[in-house]
């Protein structure tokens, strides 16, 4: 018998658990479905257990290097793994199934498989939902090599299941489990060996973090190969192939022996069955999902590492929150795609980003409007108390404004510190503001503030220099603009010295406009160019109903009127040449419109929004021209035709002697310009609803 549910979610992990909970807080039938164990990857075999073993590993590590070898921290050492597996059950008692039923959310044991759009099966059970959310995971990317023993291979799945430490351990990957578990285990007393394919170890971090922890790592006792690729196994050593920097052609063997070999390469989707059968598309990085971490099935979410490219706790967390916001309020609230991911490598030192690296920053901006800011923990005093001075905060910003654009840190609390510089990219918080906050002394977040007066100092001794880089960068639009800004002006005053207004300007225009058979042609020059001269649209477009009539009037307008707004979108584009405004604090809106240009214009243009300024908008904000253009074809048939229908109401001797007035309309066109405004704020309150679906 088939039992159906408001939402299924498929996963017991960070995000899986995010979720049901969620749902259920809110008062929605939901099932979670596990197949191995709660907690997912997270409590079980990663961010937990490895953290914990951290912890132990520098607790003996620093109560060896203060009073020796003895046997008290010997028997701690040893105990290594029964203080892991304690930590990771004491949190999974707050994990259970019972835990999460007393909440009202279901709980089934299984694989699931999707059968239909809308139903899974575990076993012989079937079960129908409304909305289901994907939250299978990851698992350890394997390789292949030639002469390797299974029960020699440790993943972060297994390791923590270890009862001594290895006395030889070969980690293949420099990544940040390789890392953490290669500096743990060294601690912890193991010969450590790292062998990674890339030139640069810890090639994620900052070019200047690297080296600070390669030295640490070191100083350990860990021996680290680089441009090392694995060949095949003999007899517990392993054979590398070393590319001397990077070069093919120089070739050198090194073999590495080993007790055990933890492969720490990457991270594979783990994919549920069915998904075909259900309309979800995947490839074999994951489950591929739109902006909403919805996927090609539109009843069906998918969050953390099954569909994300940073498989993060966190982002877990966090998409499975927005799912939650997203269904509950039936698409109103939209994800934000836009926040900053911070990471963070619980080495010791840590070592933490977010934002942008150096080298993204430059692709996207030159190297003149970018300052690179370093601050040595050497210059903190609470860094110096503690006698833990070895560590780097490292800032991208803006010149001249600040605005934060990535930062690298490496040194005690890199992992709380970056949760200053996460929050300062979010909220545009620039290099300024954070200068001018009051940080507690001593504390390692004075870096923070030092970073800001580094900024501070170096943007006033080049203050000069980055002006006129800036003032020679736009020199083109400036001078553009002064000429325009002169060429409205001569217009303004010869307006004002014949006593010109809208109404007497416009009539001169449609009389020279009407003096000539080419009169329609005009036309549609004169208002294709107006955008630069910003006379109102509404005027021309009500007299080309008086003199073409609602038809004639209709068509040359709406033809006119998007010839208009491409040159609007011109100049728009013109002078937006060289900003960034997706950084600035309406970067999200930003970001918005132009992945949606069309119906976010459309709206625009159905709401009657002021016709130019939304033209130059899109072209300052870069929106994509062809969906731009269409939107407005599509968005002014409404509007033109409400416009000239007042215009073709009106007499032309009267709209000459009064202007327009209630005395002069026509009842049954100003009747069809009312219906036909209703019908557009309609419209647009329709498709303002579909684009939140």
């Amino acid at each position: 018998m088939k039992k159906d549910y408001d939402v299924v979610v498929i996963g017991a992990g960070s995000g899986g658990l995010t979720a049901a909970t969620g749902f259920a807080k809110i008062g929605r039938k939901t099932l979670l479905v596990e197949q191995e164990h709660m907690g997912g990857e997270c409590t079980n075999s990663g961010c937990i257990p490895s953290k914990a073993l951290l912890h132990h590993a520098k607790s003996f590590h620093s109560a060896l290097t203060i009073s020796g070898k003895n046997k008290k921290n010997e028997a701690y050492r040893t105990n290594a793994f029964v203080y892991v597996r304690s930590k990771v059950e004491g949190i999974l008692e707050h994990e259970t199934p019972e835990a999460f039923r007393a909440q009202g959310i279901d709980v089934e044991f299984g694989e699931a498989e999707f059968v239909a759009p809308c139903t899974i099966k575990i076993e012989e059970s079937e079960f129908g939902y409304k909305h289901a959310v994907i939250a299978t995971g990851s698992s350890p990317r394997m390789i292949n090599v030639p002469g390797i023993s299974q029960n020699d291979i440790l993943t972060n799945q297994n390791i923590f299941d270890l009862e001594t430490v290895p006395e030889r351990l070969l980690i293949v990957g420099a990544g940040p489990i390789g890392m953490e578990m290669g500096q743990a285990f060294a601690m912890l007393g193991s010969n450590v060996t790292i062998a990674d394919v890339n030139d640069r170890f810890a090639r994620l971090e900052d070019e200047a973090v690297s080296p600070i922890i390669q030295k640490v790592f070191t100083n350990l006792g860990i021996t680290i190969h680089l441009n090392a690729f694995i060949k095949e196994v003999e007899n517990k050593q392993a054979l590398f192939e070393i590319k001397e920097n990077g070069n093919e052609s120089t070739l050198t063997e090194v073999r590495v022996a080993y007790d055990k070999i933890l492969y720490a390469v990457g991270r594979l989707p783990n994919f549920p069955k069915g998904l075909d059968t259900a309309g979800i598309a995947a490839d074999t990085y994951g489950i591929q999902v739109d902006k909403q971490h919805r996927t090609s099935n539109k009843h069906v979410y998918a969050v953390g590492d099954i569909a994300q490219r940073l498989k993060f706790t966190h982002t877990a967390n966090d998409s499975a929150r927005q799912v939650v916001t997203h269904v509950v309020s039936k698409g109103f609230l939209r994800a934000d795609n836009k926040k900053a991911v911070p990471k963070v490598t619980y080495t010791e030192p840590e070592i933490a980003q977010v934002g942008m690296s150096y080298q993204d920053a430059l692709q996207k901006y030159t190297e003149k409007e970018v300052m690179r800011i370093e601050v040595p923990f050497l210059e903190n005093d609470r860094a110096q108390t503690d006698s833990d001075t070895d560590g780097l905060l490292v800032v991208y910003a803006k010149r001249l404004n600040g605005a934060v654009l990535g930062a690298n840190i490496i040194g005690p609390s890199a992992g709380e510190l970056i949760s200053i510089f996460t929050l300062a990219l979010d909220k545009k918080i620039s290099m300024w503001s954070l200068r001018n906050i009051m940080y507690a002394y001593p504390t390692y977040s004075l870096v923070v503030k030092k970073a800001g007066d580094h900024f501070f100092a170096q943007q006033i001794s080049n203050l000069k220099s980055d002006i006129l880089y800036l003032l020679k960068k736009h020199t083109p639009k400036i001078l553009v603009g002064a000429l325009w800004l002169m060429g409205l002006l001569q217009l303004y005053i010869y307006k004002t010295a014949h006593g010109m207004g809208t109404t007497e300007t416009a009539l001169m225009i449609f009389d020279f406009i009407t003096m000539t058979i080419w009169g329609p042609l005009l036309y549609v020059l004169v208002y294709a160019l107006r955008p630069l001269t910003f006379f109102p649209a509404t005027a021309l477009t009500i007299l080309s109903g008086i003199f073409f009539g609602f038809w004639g009037g209709t068509v040359l307008t709406i033809l006119a009127a998007t010839l208009s707004s491409g040159v609007a979108y011109a100049v728009g584009r013109f002078f937006g040449k060289g900003l960034s405004p997706e950084d600035s604090i309406i970067g999200n809106w930003v970001t918005s419109l132009q992945k949606n240009t069309f119906i976010s214009i459309l709206t625009m243009r159905l709401i009657f929004l002021p016709f130019d300024g939304v033209s130059y908008i899109a072209g300052i904000l870069k929106t994509a021209f062809v969906p731009f253009i269409a939107a407005t074809f599509v968005g002014i048939l409404l509007g033109t035709a409400t416009f000239v229908s007042i215009g073709a109401s009106l007499d032309i001797e009267s709209f000459k002697m009064d202007g327009i007035s209630f005395n002069t309309l026509d009842p049954k066109y100003l009747g069809l310009s009312v219906v036909i405004f209703v019908a557009s704020l309609v419209l647009s309150k329709f498709l303002k609803k579909w684009q939140a679906v």
